[in-house]
């Protein structure tokens, strides 16, 4: 039964095809990225983390959670959920290039691995193979916390400039028509947190998966604007310090907050105990 429903780890295989083509060329390529320069940078320094980090950890953990390491599945969900937010934006908001079908494409696979990935999950399972000291309350404040923040900050923005009718500034500096961080987050992941939050609160099973992978994806995340902080600083644009503070700390804690939830998970559940068998 276990079998088939790995079916959907095979999907790393070609991911990390496209990711290496993608994010190389975006470190190689010199002006594949025709975008506005405080945009383009951000791309490259992205794609230096997705190259550097997120490629090995993806096939390292897709390897692992195929051996029926829960810790692995956690973090494989978590590094799609990053590559389905980072390619729903390049696919939609890079100005066209030679990669545009590349994009689409981890777009699509990331997408399919995720919905394959937590459907083929016995959450069940995954909640008994927590032990009783899980952190379940301060994981569960925490990503109900970074939900009501990221809300405000993006509102902070957009609502004034609703009434005012003028443009945000991070769409004016990206020169894009919209913030596809700003739909992606308050469409998608800050809901996603929120019910993270209430679900893990209650000691739903649904709750202890997408919390674990939701960790794993906002440290990826966190890492990824930190190197874009470097990358602009290091091209001459302006970086407000208080915002690098804010996402070092976010880095720092997420990291943090990562490892004691993992910890508390009991020894290595095996595969037939946490898949449901549901082929692709």
């Amino acid at each position: 039964m276990a079998k088939p429903a790995n079916g959907w780890l095979r999907l790393t295989a070609p991911i990390s095809v496209l990711l290496a083509i993608a994010a190389g060329s975006g470190l190689l390529v010199p002006g594949l990225y025709r975008d506005s320069p405080y945009f383009a940078t951000q791309a490259v320094a992205q794609d230096l983390v997705s190259l550097a980090v997120a490629l090995p950890l993806l096939i390292a953990t897709a390897v692992l959670a195929a051996r029926g390491s829960l810790r692995a599945r956690s973090l494989w969900l978590g590094e799609l959920i990053y590559l389905v937010y980072t390619y729903a934006i390049a696919a939609l908001e890079v100005r066209f290039n030679a990669l545009f079908l590349v994009y689409v494409a981890l777009l699509g696979c990331s997408l399919y691995a995720l919905i394959g990935g937590l459907l083929t999950t016995d959450l069940s399972a995954v909640k008994a193979s927590f032990s009783e000291k899980a952190p379940v309350k301060a994981v569960s404040i925490y990503l109900g916390v970074l939900a009501i923040l990221f809300y405000w900050l993006w509102l902070s923005e957009v609502i004034p400039a609703l009434i005012a009718g003028v443009t945000p500034q991070s769409v004016a500096d990206n020169g894009t028509p919209t913030n596809a961080v700003h739909v992606l987050d308050m469409a998608w992941v800050l809901p996603a947190m929120g019910i993270a939050a209430v679900t893990l609160w209650r000691q739903r099973p649904l709750g202890y998966m997408l919390a674990a992978a939701l960790l794993a994806f906002v440290v990826l995340l966190a890492l990824a604007i930190l190197s874009m902080v470097v990358f602009l600083m290091r091209g001459g644009h302006p970086v407000v310090v208080p915002q690098v503070v804010v996402f070092a700390t976010l880095f720092m804690t997420s990291l943090g907050m990562l490892t004691w939830f993992m910890r508390s998970l009991r020894p290595a559940a095996s595969k037939e105990s946490v898949l449901t068998g549901v082929s692709p």
